[in-house]
């Protein structure tokens, strides 16, 4: 077991990697912060929109999915280079502990941060902010709603990481030119199948998501909105550790 996991072995590895990438999560830390306070000062400001949890809602969720996905696309960026590849491969410890550094800090660490950040940045936007009959109103990052775009953060992870070990380089482009090819794939053999089984043309069916046709003039909406969400939480779950697990034995191919 020692040879796969040693928790001794895994911290001294999780502060090697923290010295020596400390200085680029800084930097990456205050771009982001700049991003958050000076966009949002700049919406606040100029265009008066009022900072409540719809719209709060409605920037956390594009950025923390882009965000996210951007930064766990350069955490394996090491061992697409032949030079820092030999480095990084023949370190003393095992494919388990070196994933593991990595997943904590692009997953974990990430979402811990960057939550923060958009705390503080919100708060700010919201107490400076004094439109009329405007009283302040702050989204609850632990709200139902919210878990389920985790756990779709999760499954989009999964796919970068994944990408970031597949592909030597331009991890992030590559991984998602891949991903949205195989996405309009799925859509379209799934269009095919409900215009057969239906027997008429379906327009542009998103699967799992309603199915809309039109039928003497008029336009029919079969709506699967009763479907219990947490089935399709539970296959995004699944798909998600799924990928992880693939990423990893995806790492212990890689060699020298």
């Amino acid at each position: 077991m020692n040879d796969i996991f040693n928790l001794e072995r895994f911290g001294r590895l999780f502060i090697k990697h923290t010295v020596e990438h400390y200085k680029s999560y800084l930097m990456s830390l205050i771009v982001l912060m700049g991003f958050m306070v000076l966009g949002g000062s700049f919406v606040v400001y100029m265009i008066q929109i009022p900072v409540n949890k719809s719209f709060q809602a409605a920037i956390f969720i594009p950025i923390l999915l882009f965000a996210g996905t951007f930064f766990t696309s350069t955490v394996f960026a090491g061992i697409g280079d032949k030079k820092s590849a030999v480095s990084a491969l023949t370190l003393p410890a095992s494919h388990l502990e070196k994933y593991l550094v990595a997943w904590l800090y692009s997953f974990v660490i990430f979402l811990v941060v960057f939550v923060t950040v958009f705390w503080a940045a919100v708060m700010l936007a919201v107490n400076i902010q004094h439109l009329p009959g405007n009283q302040p109103d702050f989204f609850d990052v632990f709200d139902r709603h919210i878990l389920e775009v985790y756990i779709l953060y999760a499954f989009l992870h999964a796919v970068a990481l994944f990408g970031a070990i597949f592909f030597e380089k331009l991890h992030f482009i590559k991984t998602g030119f891949v991903f949205f090819i195989l996405f309009a794939t799925i859509i379209f053999v799934n269009k095919i199948a409900l215009n057969i089984l239906l027997g008429r043309n379906i327009g542009v069916p998103v699967p799992f998501g309603n199915v809309r046709f039109i039928e003497n003039g008029r336009i029919m909406d079969i709506n699967f909105n009763n479907m219990p969400d947490p089935y399709i939480v539970y296959l995004i779950s699944v798909l998600a550790l799924m990928l992880w697990v693939a990423s990893y034995y995806r790492l212990k191919e890689k060699q020298v």
